[in-house]
């Protein structure tokens, strides 16, 4: 219960100080930081509550102050700092969570260069136990273990630790500039960093990934962006009060290729949402209230206008700006899937993640490495096999995230010896080219894969990880860095930007989709919206229902590229659904002249033409489209309902007979049948209609409604309302 409010203040403190409350802000924390018997943050919360009462008494004086707002947007940045520290502090007091546990164990000792040091000097003794011939691997298994032991800890000391200093922010650099340290030590440091910011979002903390960005080591400077986009996209609201932070953002772009690194991250990061995205479909979407508009349906004719449109799917000329993609070109499917982001090894390894490797947080950042105590057993005896060579090819693999080498590995292990040993006859006897599991790959294609990895293997600790409780899932949020005004600034390019909008709407995102698209609109990439970028952002509208916004579009991509066919159907469909079927019809008819043989179109202008009235005209387009498709079962409702409609029975029975016949006859066919044989007058063979479709309703309701939905026709065919009403009681 304790935890709870603790939870809570830091919310509303947070939530004042995002609405530049800081008295109020103050006012909240006050009683915590009264209850904390840590000094140092009891001096620096008075220290700030001491200087802003100045500040505002001096105000109230009339006293002019030019640095009046800078010093008051610090006061804020150092107060939200501090809401962060004080809940840590006070959570860190009774919390059973990890954090809470490291923070009691590390108190507020400073050992980074300790770590330091340590972990230099097992990189240089394995350095140089590698090179010695006489190796005993058992002793090389000993010293990694007390490596990874080491490492591990100092993982969970920066995890955990509270806010830098300066000296400490110095010290966290020159470890990583090291040579003489492990590669796999710094990229584990820079996710203990990232975890960390995620716990207190300290400035300090947030420039070193800024500077890891820059890092030679493309392993360390890819996590460090992955988690620098991360969160800062969960602290935007911070950037601005922050201004060393915010300049370092912005002097990112002078990094080479840093733009279209994080280009890639984004893409990663959005695709990431590809793994659940059914469910997210069917939690998150609205179906538009239009659907169940009974204005929408021609029940007549079997036809639901909004169904129908859908089906039409997007302009297939839109694909054009995947197949730019040159990584496509280069590698098979599977790897392609693979670069794309898509996670199709997640369901199978989420089942493998209960080995007690994993009860480490430490490990779920560990970069795969067959040295590792763990798992280098797997590749221990003298005289390497082919299938031994083979497993280790898989392992080097560049599409498996860490975390899944690691599971692989100890499911290996868990098979007896004699089965292992088969398994690695087999691979012999394969012989499979190590080339076909490890191809050639360009660098900035191995970038790509490297970073898609190790979000991967974030994505894996924030949704099987047992510790995945003590954390806010970043992936449950839209990742859309352009929202991030720090880092968005870099993906405001054409290349990138366009990109990114493409990309949402061909995933179907299209609410946000159109928000990418208003700012392009508004941006400095206007000149180069064309039409189908108009198409692109008419169809979001579309698929809110938003057919007035849509057509707007619609009729932009129009003007700039007349003729599309595609563009004229949408926006005659967008007229239809605003029930405008008058300004729909010259779109059709135009519709009709560039496909003058495609029967959708051509049934959908009879239809038209019919609601309008011009019924000559519609059964022209319906003669022709029996002529182009005899088994066009809703071009024969439709010459059959029109012709009811007309008084032409006989041509209407002709037609409803043929529906009838037919396997695929329902329940309004029955319906209809009937109504023509009760207006010419055999009411016996209309009962046994009606029966007929009776039978092929749910209930009497529906059928009731079906029955008496037509009344306003059949009374104005001289049927009585009361025959209705006895009709309906016979039958069901």
């Amino acid at each position: 219960m304790e935890e709870k409010r603790i939870n809570e203040i830091q919310r509303k403190a947070g939530m004042l100080l995002r609405d530049k409350r800081l008295k109020q802000a103050i006012g909240l924390l006050s009683e915590e930081i009264d209850s904390l018997g840590n000094w140092d943050l009891r001096d620096r919360f008075i220290e700030i509550q001491r200087v802003y009462g100045y500040m505002l008494e001096y105000m109230g004086k009339g006293v002019a102050d030019a640095n009046r707002a800078s010093l008051h947007n610090e006061f804020i940045g150092k107060m939200f700092l501090l809401n962060d520290e004080i809940a840590a502090a006070r959570l860190s007091e009774r919390s059973v969570s990890v954090y809470c546990q490291m923070r009691r164990k590390f108190k507020e000792e400073k050992r980074l260069g300790v770590y330091h040091t340590r972990l230099r000097e097992y990189s240089v003794n394995r350095a140089v136990m590698n090179m010695m011939p006489d190796c005993d691997a058992s002793s090389a298994r000993e010293l990694a273990r007390k490596h990874e032991e080491a490492s591990n800890e100092m993982f969970m000391y920066i995890f955990s630790r509270g806010a830098w200093s300066s000296g400490e922010l110095a010290e966290a650099e020159n470890f990583l500039s090291d040579i003489e340290t492990d590669i796999n030590d710094k990229a584990m440091f820079v996710s203990a960093v990232t975890l960390g910011l995620m716990k207190i979002f300290d400035p300090q903390k947030a420039l070193l990934l800024c500077s890891a960005c820059a890092n030679e080591d493309a392993v360390v400077s890819l996590r460090a962006l992955v988690g620098l986009a991360i969160v800062t996209f969960m602290n935007s609201y911070r950037i601005e009060y922050y201004p060393e932070l915010k300049s370092r953002l912005e002097l990112l772009g002078e990094i080479p290729s840093f733009g279209t690194r994080l280009f890639n991250v984004q893409m990663q990061l959005l695709r990431s949402r590809e793994t659940q995205k059914i469910d997210r479909k069917m939690r998150e979407e609205i179906i538009p209230a239009m659907l169940k508009n009974p204005n929408l349906r021609n029940v007549k004719l079997g036809v639901d206008l909004e169904k129908e449109f859908e089906q039409e799917g997007m302009n297939p000329e839109w694909e054009s700006w995947v197949k730019k993609d040159e990584i496509k070109s280069k590698l098979d499917e599977m790897a392609q899937w693979q670069i794309e982001g898509a996670d199709v090894y997640m369901s199978t390894f989420s089942q493998l993640k209960h080995y007690p490797f994993f009860n480490e947080m430490a490990n779920w950042f560990r970069p795969f490495d067959m040295n590792n105590s763990a798992v280098s057993a797997m590749f221990a005896g003298e005289g390497e096999a082919t299938g031994r060579l083979v497993l280790r090819n898989l392992f080097d693999s560049k599409f498996f995230c860490n975390s899944d080498k690691y599971s692989f590995a100890f499911t290996v292990q868990q098979v007896p010896e004699e089965q292992r040993s088969m398994l690695m006859q087999q691979m012999e006897g394969q012989n499979v080219d190590a080339a076909m599991i490890n191809p050639e790959i360009p660098r900035k294609v191995e970038e790509e894969l490297m970073s898609n990895r190790y979000i991967q293997d974030l994505y894996r600790f924030f949704k099987l990880a047992s510790f995945k409780k003590d954390f806010v899932d970043p992936f449950t949020l839209s990742l859309n860095l352009l929202d991030d005004e720090s880092l968005g600034a870099h993906l405001r390019r054409s290349e990138f930007w366009m990109d990114i909008f493409n990309y949402l709407v061909q995933k179907e995102y299209y609410s946000e989709a159109f928000a990418v698209g208003r700012d392009i609109e508004k941006g400095a990439l206007k000149q180069e919206c064309d039409a189908l970028f108009y198409q692109k952002m008419g169809y979001c509208k579309q698929k809110a229902a938003e057919y007035g916004e849509a057509l707007e579009y619609y009729l932009k991509a129009d003007v700039v590229a007349p003729d599309s066919l595609w563009t004229v159907r949408h926006i005659a469909q967008c007229y239809r659904m605003n029930r405008n079927s008058k300004a729909a019809l010259p779109y059709y008819l135009q519709a009709e002249k560039l496909a003058p043989e495609n029967c959708t179109i051509l049934m959908q202008t009879g239809e038209l033409l019919a609601a309008l009235k011009r019924y000559d005209e519609a059964f022209q387009r319906f003669f022709k489209v029996e002529y182009l498709d005899a088994q066009s079962h809703r071009c024969l409702r439709a010459i059959a309902w029109y012709s009811f409609v007309t008084d032409n029975y006989e041509r209407a029975r002709k037609y409803y007979e043929k529906l009838l016949a037919s396997p695929e006859r329902i329940m309004q066919d029955w319906l209809n049948a009937g109504h023509v044989e009760l207006v010419c007058g055999d009411s016996v063979k209309a009962i046994g209609y009606y029966r007929n479709a009776f039978t092929l309703c749910k209930d009497s309701d529906e059928f009731s409604d079906a029955l008496l939905g037509d009344r306003k026709v059949l009374l104005a065919k001289g049927i009585a309302f009361s025959d209705l009403v006895l009709i309906r009681d016979v039958v069901s």
